[in-house]
This record gives C-alpha cells, structure tokens and sequence, in this order.
C-alpha cells in the first residue's frame, strides 16, 4: 500500500486530504455518465487522483470534431471508429493501472440506469442531453446516491452537486424539461475546451470533497462564463412539497413517462 500510495504524494500532502483521505478514496466507486468533452475530463481527473473504480458509460463512437475538447482521444480512434467508453478506458488504465476502469459502450436509458449506478458511491454528470439528466437525477434521489450536475455550452456552462434528501435535486431548480429539440446545443452554439475543462473539474473538485467526507460542498449553482470572465454562485431551496422526485417520490423519467 505505501508504493500504492506514493504515486499520490502531491495529493496527501494536501491536509485537507492526507493519506486517511487517499485511502477513501481509493475505496470507493464512481459512475461517470457520457464520455465527450466534461466526461473525458472528468474521468481523466479522478483516475489521476486514485478514485479505485470508475465506470464510463456512452454510447457513442469518436468523430473528428471530438478532438478539439474530448481530451482522451485521438486520430486513431477516429479512425478506428473506436466506441468512447472503450477507447477513454484504453487512456486511463495506462495513465493509472491501479484503478479498475469499466467501459460500458451503451445507450443509458429507464431500463439500465439503476444497474450502472446500484453499486457505486457517487455518479458525475458527463452527459449532453436533458433528457439522461433527468434520468440519472430521479435514479440518484431513489437510490439515494449523490450526484453532481454539470452542463457546457459555448463559453458558460454550470454544476450542482445534489445529495439526494439533504439539497435540491435537479427538479427541484428545472421543474420541466425543455421540449425535445427547442434548445440550443454544442452544434449550434459551439464550445470552448477551456469550457468543459473548467466545469469538469469543479465537478471533481466536489466528487473528492464528497468521497473524503472534507471541504466545503457547493451549496448552490454555480454558474462560469470564460469569456465573459464571470463566476456566479445562485442559492437554490429544496422544493421539498412540491418537487415530483424528491419531495413526492415519483420518477417519472425512470418509469418511462
């Protein structure tokens, strides 16, 4: 375990950490759901920081527009056609062989999503879609997983971390889901790779606050936008009576509805 834990040194001389922290987390099982642009900087932070085991779930296949943000890839796995989740764990166990990384190349929908979380402790949001982040946000609040949100776009993006009964869940702040189609995305509006890098990495930044039991959580929504140089943090209330996931109990993505 010492020459386990020598790798990390930078990290456990960090007190806020420490070698009590690294064990934890080194202990511990995380979900990372999407594997582009936030997903591959996500996930390249936590194995580089000795989270023992990480599961990557995508469905998709590496294109060449990937390549300006989704750091875990390159020509070759463009030209390979090579799935994301697979080509991202090839990355990662060569930068940490310690960590068991396991790709699950599929499409996470109502049917599957309790099985890829029903044995981790913490599930990060790499997704590019509303629709899966009300799916993981109603299978988190079931569960009682915690969950951390993260979204980018253009040159702004945002992150909350939601521990199931305690802080607001994702309904709680976006009660409905924009209607399929009507909202704006990477491929009408761009994205910066200094975007999802940033957002990336306070969701890990809080992943290791939540897996070492240390720091100070995010209380709110944090909002960044790197050209406008801004950072805003927004209070949100637990919608305790009124919100259909946590506060009613009904999971209307992960049922299908």
């Amino acid at each position: 375990m010492a020459e386990q834990l020598d790798r990390y040194v930078r990290q456990t001389v960090f007190p806020a950490i420490g070698e009590p922290g690294q064990r934890r987390l080194l202990a511990s099982s995380v979900a990372v759901i999407g594997c582009g642009g936030l997903g591959t900087h996500i996930a390249d932070n936590l194995v580089r920081a000795g989270i023992g085991r990480i599961k990557l779930a995508d469905r998709d296949c590496v294109e060449l527009s990937n390549l300006q943000r989704q750091l875990l890839f390159d020509e070759r796995d463009v030209a390979d056609g090579s799935p994301k989740a697979v080509a991202a764990a090839q990355k990662l166990r060569a930068i940490n062989s310690q960590v068991k990384v396991e790709p699950l190349a599929i499409d996470v929908n109502s049917d599957n999503v309790e099985d890829i979380i029903a044995d981790v402790d913490l599930v990060l949001d790499g997704c590019d879609n509303f629709e899966t982040r009300y799916l993981i946000n109603d299978a988190c609040v079931k569960h009682d997983i915690p969950w951390i949100y993260g979204g980018a776009l253009a040159s702004y993006g945002m992150s909350m971390s939601i521990i199931p009964h305690q802080t607001s869940c994702l309904r709680c702040v976006f009660p409905q889901m924009p209607p399929s189609g009507t909202g704006v995305t990477c491929a009408t509006a761009g994205i910066l790779a200094s975007t999802v890098a940033i957002i990336g990495a306070l969701e890990c930044s809080e992943a290791l606050k939540l897996l070492t039991g240390q720091g100070q959580l995010n209380q709110g929504l944090i909002h960044v936008d790197v050209w406008e140089n801004s950072f805003e943090l927004f209070s949100v209330e637990r919608q305790e009576q009124d919100c259909p996931a946590c506060g009613k109990g009904r999971y209307e993505f992960l049922e299908g509805d």
